[in-house]
């Protein structure tokens, strides 16, 4: 009469075992899976390193040709780990503009408090440009990727907006002209700083981001420095004096080498 209650409980526990058996077969390949898009709770940080692969592949190929599993070969790590980090890849896309441009932003930042010359503003939008060649061709074509094209519209907004404050800034120093319209004058200098780096892309698309020639880079900057120049007298107050002369911020130049010839 034992029989048949000994059976149904061996029954049980063998039905209950192989659950048990399957919830930890189960709960360790959900582990697993989180691990292999997570780093090792004591191995390296490869946000940088995810980061520097993707800046030259999306400055070279662009961000249509460029994949996360190129990215991911070329920074040796797997799909799921730039996921975990940046969660997708217009948040790579985004995060690399960011980069690129993070010292411009804080130099346009520092001189809002303390603002310097038209100089120093094209020293800092310049700067990253000599770094990346190719950064110019990224923020000023549109790509036919709409998730580039937000991301890239994102950054440059960014830029703007800090270029303008600091624009105004330098107006209530009296440093420049205060009858410029502020935003306007920021895009002349975004328009006039990266114009010879345009010139230059043209004429070596096949080169990408390849460091520029000694002669190249001569020519390249004498160009911005002109253009430089441009700005900084466009910007300057201007007075006529007795003498004949034009007063140009804290320059003397004579009038006839401002006026046109003829």
């Amino acid at each position: 009469m034992l029989i048949g209650p000994l059976i149904l409980v061996n029954l049980g526990r063998l039905i209950m075992g192989g659950f048990a058996t399957k919830t930890i077969e189960v709960g360790l390949e959900e582990r697993h899976a989180r691990k292999r898009g997570r780093p090792l709770r004591d191995g390296p940080d490869r946000r940088e390193d995810i980061i520097k692969a993707s800046t030259l592949l999306f400055l070279k190929d662009g961000y249509t040709s460029t994949t996360l599993r190129r990215i991911a070969r070329a920074a040796d790590v797997n799909v799921a780990l730039i996921h975990y980090y940046f969660t997708s890849k217009q948040g790579l896309y985004q995060e690399v503009l960011n980069s690129t441009l993070q010292a411009t932003l804080a130099t346009l930042k520092d001189l809002q408090q303390t603002p310097l010359s038209v100089d120093e503003i094209a020293k800092a939008l310049t700067a990253p440009l000599f770094k990346h060649p190719t950064l110019v061709q990224t923020l000023t074509i549109v790509d036919s990727s709409q998730e580039a094209h937000e991301a890239t519209a994102a950054v440059m907004r960014r830029l703007s907006l800090s270029l303008t404050a600091c624009i105004k800034s330098l107006q209530k120093t009296g440093s420049i002209r205060r009858d410029l319209d502020p935003e306007l004058f920021a895009q002349t200098c975004l328009d006039l700083c990266w114009a010879p780096f345009k010139t230059d892309q043209a004429g070596t698309m096949d080169n990408y981001n390849e460091p520029f020639a000694p002669c190249t880079s001569v020519l390249l900057t004498r160009h911005v420095e002109q253009n430089t120049l441009v700005l900084a007298s466009a910007a300057a107050y201007r007075t006529s004096t007795p003498n004949g002369t034009e007063k140009r911020g804290t320059q003397m130049v004579p009038l006839s080498a401002t006026s046109p010839k003829g």
